[in-house]
């Protein structure tokens, strides 16, 4: 006789394709508040793996991980909400006096310790 096959409350699955915000609010060491906010998608790609999983694409992840993730020092897991709802949460955020909002800048914005001749 085998074990039951079931997953003790977890999703198994690889995550829909769709439209998705990721985001962090979080206190810092000092006791201020801070964010970031990052539109992207979830692509049409099988994982063939584990657990509820997925493909994110964010665009100019690679320039918002090097500055604002890593410089930043933030944790390395974040929140998904399934839509484009960066604008709700930026205000949102606003509302709650979050003075340092980051979000993933387009190619042609500089980040602030960006390199302008890299």
């Amino acid at each position: 006789m085998s074990e039951p096959d079931f997953t003790r409350g977890t999703l198994e699955g690889d995550i829909a394709p769709s439209p998705i915000t990721f985001y962090r609010l979080q206190c810092d060491s000092e006791g201020c508040l801070r964010s970031y906010i990052a539109q992207g998608e979830v692509l049409d790609v099988p994982t063939r793996s584990f657990g509820g999983i997925g493909v994110f694409c964010i665009p100019e992840m690679g320039r918002f991980y090097r500055h604002v993730l890593v410089q930043k020092r933030y944790p390395h897991h974040g929140a998904v909400a399934f839509g484009h709802v960066g604008k709700a949460l930026f205000e949102l955020f606003k509302l709650l006096g979050v003075k340092d909002i980051a979000y993933n800048q387009p190619a042609n914005l500089p980040y602030p310790t960006e390199n302008p001749w890299a």
